[in-house]
């Protein structure tokens, strides 16, 4: 990873806040969150350098909810959303991104349930798991619906500001 820009440090910064407000907004809906999508365009645009608002929203997610078991998988989870996007980065096809997001929704839970196995093994583990694919199930639908509508246009708009060509210069 590079040196940050300051314009880098500042949009990135404020990624990782819109992050928080975004998934806060949208707690009223089971496991249907847009911080999915803006990680995945993130990513798109700025490479591993969205691992700086990722773990913005982590850290502050630990300071909104306390640090408990789900604090350990949202440490690994949400970094390997970056990973995988960062290595499949070239793909052009919208619809293998929309995939992507849809089933990191579906495996969701099954990564969750990791440390578990360490506390308990794998009984406790795959129960946790099974006991959450409903919600997975609804992650899945909600990462699905919002990348297929939204990660196109939001990709593009994010590479203008990133560029500096937007808003245009009045």
């Amino acid at each position: 990873m590079s040196k940050l820009s300051l314009r880098e440090l500042v949009a990135l910064s404020l990624i990782g806040a819109l992050l928080v407000v975004s998934k806060q907004l949208m707690t009223f809906l089971p496991n249907i969150e847009p911080v999915t999508l803006l990680l995945m365009c993130t990513t798109m645009v700025y490479g591993l350098k969205a691992l700086y608002p990722c773990y913005i929203f982590v850290l502050l997610q630990g300071l909104l909810y306390g640090l408990g078991m789900w604090f350990i998988s949202y440490l690994y989870i949400w970094a390997m959303l970056v990973m995988v996007v960062y290595l499949l980065r070239r793909n052009t096809s919208w619809v293998i991104w929309t995939a992507v997001g849809a089933m990191y929704g579906l495996s969701f839970g099954a990564l969750c349930a990791i440390p578990y196995f360490f506390i308990g093994g794998w009984q406790m583990a795959f129960a946790y798991w099974i006991a959450g694919i409903p919600y997975d199930l609804l992650h899945l639908a909600g990462n699905a619906v919002m990348c297929g509508i939204f990660l196109k246009p939001l990709t593009g708009l994010l590479r203008k500001l990133a560029a500096g060509k937007y808003p245009p210069a009045v």
